[in-house]
């Protein structure tokens, strides 16, 4: 293996186990709608920037080559993060004169680029396109670009249409995308071909095109969750997790479902019953008020079979046992570790799409400058030898904290729920009578729902 490609692999290790860190719980609903092998065009939202494909690679578990904007190849960093993960330069007139910008070229150039897709659709690899153009935090899809069409069309049209290209629709979920330790959701759509296509596109390029883009578009709208505004996207997932019938909170499929479900039901009532509609939103709210005033961020706590004595033993008795090692990981991150948020948001917005690609880089390059530093300290106090020691133990002394402040966190809502209710009880069966009519009440909108094709019909009770 050629020094270059060993490089790439390390630089792929260290990123993708860097995201993971980042987001840890990764679900993909829809496993079975992915083509087996085969030239693959994958078309997704674009919500989260450069985590984007790195999430679509991680949960499918393949590499997946992407297009990138020319200017991230402009510098040697950059170039090599690119090119370890199979991105092809995107050439902008907006970037003119810069530096990995056109010089003029943009077409010629990017005509090249074209080219290079199409060999690898015709060497049975793997596209992630983004049809919207661009990355957004917008609540719902932007009108597509042409070219995810243009690129599959004449690649499947070079091959005489027998190349059996499968274009495939993926929805990106995010809890939060700028949030440490949370987690995302890819819905795979189902995947079609395009050898129906070939006399129309010999017959007219430019209207084959606008249809197969249509039916991009199509395929999007059945994963990706839309809402007339950000509010109410940000709200129904919350509404959705609230509802189950067997005391345990939906994992991510579920309340993709239930939200689905939800932003249909909602869509239903303003238009024709917006006064039951709003009784609905006061009951949540008032709901949501009342958890918030009580310190309460998972009303399930209540809800589900006590923890028995023996694994609360073994927990405590984990927490208590790893306290030291796990105050040494705080003491030598904390500080970079808590630097990073505000930095990143300082420097591209709270709300912005890249902010959790640079406080992923930025958390990492601060950790890593404070391991070196502190390794330094204490080879020049105690002897080199221990310096070393300390810059090897570091990561994971560090990844020790982060998860001992998650099992603290769990014992802490466990006991302090308990507590509640034991002195509170009569609150707490209030809290879950009320969660339950909430339930039933959205049940029942749902149900009055006109069952749309392809939003999934859910049973809450």
């Amino acid at each position: 293996m050629q020094p270059s490609n060993k490089f790439h692999r390390l630089i792929r290790l260290i990123i993708f186990n860097l995201v993971r860190l980042f987001y840890p719980r990764l679900e993909v609903k829809g496993f079975e709608n992915l083509p087996a092998s085969g030239p693959t065009i994958f078309v997704l939202n674009h919500p989260n920037g450069l985590m984007d494909p790195l999430i679509l690679m991680l949960g499918l578990g393949r590499s997946v080559s992407f297009l990138a904007k020319s200017t991230l190849f402009g510098n040697p960093l950059g170039r090599a993060l690119c090119q370890a993960f199979g991105a092809f330069p995107i050439y902008r007139q907006r970037d003119e004169g810069k530096s990995g910008g056109p010089q003029g070229d943009a077409t010629e150039r990017n005509e090249e680029t074209f080219a290079r897709c199409r060999a690898l659709l015709h060497n049975g690899g793997a596209m992630a396109l983004f049809p919207e153009g661009t990355t957004h935090s917008g609540s719902e899809l932007l009108p597509l670009k042409t070219g995810a069409a243009r690129i599959a069309l004449s690649a499947e049209g070079e091959m005489n249409w027998q190349l059996g290209l499968q274009i495939v629709p993926v929805g990106l979920w995010y809890e939060s995308k700028i949030h440490f330790r949370t987690s995302v959701l890819l819905v795979v759509g189902q995947p079609f071909s395009l050898t129906d296509y070939a006399a129309a596109y010999a017959d007219n390029e430019y209207q084959t095109v606008q249809t197969v883009t249509d039916r991009i578009e199509t395929g999007l709208d059945r994963v990706v969750l839309q809402a007339e505004n950000a509010e109410l996207l940000a709200a129904v997932p919350v509404l959705a997790a609230w509802i189950s019938s067997d005391s345990q909170p939906p994992n991510l499929a579920q309340q993709h479902d239930w939200t689905a479900r939800l932003l249909a039901a909602y869509d239903h009532l303003q238009q024709n019953d917006p006064s039951r509609l709003e009784s609905i939103a006061q009951q949540a709210r008032n709901y949501a008020n009342t958890l918030q005033t009580l310190g309460i961020s998972d009303p399930w706590v209540w809800e589900r079979p006590a923890l028995s004595p023996g694994p609360l033993a073994g927990l405590l008795v984990k927490l208590i046992v790893t306290l030291p090692l796990a105050l040494a990981g705080l003491i030598l991150s904390y500080i970079p570790y808590r630097l990073a948020g505000p930095i990143a948001i300082w420097g591209v917005g709270r709300y912005d799409t890249q902010t959790s690609t640079v406080k992923l880089i930025l958390g990492a390059v601060l950790v890593l400058l404070a391991w070196i530093i502190e390794a330094i300290l204490v080879g020049r106090w105690l002897g080199g030898w221990w310096g070393d020691l300390l810059f090897v133990a570091a990561p994971g002394l560090a990844y020790l904290a982060l998860r001992w402040g998650e099992d603290w966190r769990k014992l802490r809502i466990l006991i302090s729920s308990r507590w509640l209710r034991w002195r509170q009880g009569r609150l707490v069966e209030s809290l879950m009578k009320q969660r339950r009519h909430l339930a039933q009440q959205v049940l029942e909108a749902i149900e009055m729902t006109p069952v749309q094709q392809d939003v999934p019909r859910v049973q809450l009770f």
